[in-house]
């Protein structure tokens, strides 16, 4: 006697085994960490300028003092230090790209404060925004877009 997929009756369910055939075959395929797994490419800071300099033709460079009201909502790249503290969920793709100990960020200008400055760029699909506080301590350059 057959169940109505074939197998003999009294066989586990197709579905059940090939779950079960999955989940044995993912546990035991996940290959050893490295030290080079953690560490990523070997980026030097001269690299990460030349790659922000690259990314900032035809924008104006801006002091962080130089910031107004007048600014929020423009379109701006800042050079700045990588934080040390874990990522929150992932930004928009093309929103922070990290180079070793520094980090390009590229978004429009959120807000200012007096310590930092906030900027933020839409996900693609859902019209949502990420923004991301930047201390001034970090920061190293801001280009402003046209």
């Amino acid at each position: 006697m057959q169940d109505r997929n074939g197998w003999p009756h009294g066989a586990p369910n197709r579905r059940v085994f090939l779950a079960a055939l999955a989940f044995l075959a993912l546990a035991g395929c996940k290959r050893a960490r490295t030290e080079t797994d953690e560490a990523g490419p070997r980026i030097d800071s001269a690299q990460a300028t030349a790659a922000y300099n690259a990314l900032t033709q035809g924008m104006t460079a801006i002091a962080f003092d130089g910031l107004t009201a007048s600014h929020v909502g423009r379109q701006l790249a800042i050079l700045a230090r990588t934080p040390d503290r874990a990522d929150p969920p992932p930004p928009p793709r093309g929103m922070v790209k990290r180079m070793g100990d520094a980090s390009i960020y590229t978004a429009e200008l959120a807000e200012i404060g007096p310590d930092s400055i906030k900027i933020r760029a839409a996900y693609p699909t859902s019209g949502n925004f990420k923004i991301i506080e930047i201390p001034r301590a970090d920061i190293q350059a801001i280009h402003m877009g046209k």
